[in-house]
């Protein structure tokens, strides 16, 4: 099983990815603030990292104009992954 995690090694290759998408991606920073815009004609994206950015095209990609996830998802994933705290 191949393991890919967050780290320095992924900005660029995320980067790469998004511009194969047909993103122009642009780097903005506001003193310690970095942040990164890929936008094309139907859609501009914005993070604090390629990868981030990535992660936001590859969700919005997956899940249609719809991605935001509806009460009955969100019930789903709190009771899921944090049993403890009640929804």
């Amino acid at each position: 099983m191949e393991h890919i995690a967050a780290a320095g090694n992924t900005g660029v290759p995320a980067y790469l990815a998004l511009v194969q998408e047909g993103f122009r991606v642009e780097r903005q920073t506001n003193g310690d603030i970095e942040e990164w815009i890929a936008e094309r004609d139907d859609l501009q994206i914005s993070g604090s990292s390629t990868v981030e950015v990535l992660g936001l095209y590859f969700m919005r990609k997956v899940r249609g104009p719809n991605w935001k996830a509806g009460d009955p998802e969100i019930d789903s994933f709190l009771k899921r992954f944090y049993p403890e705290t009640k929804t």
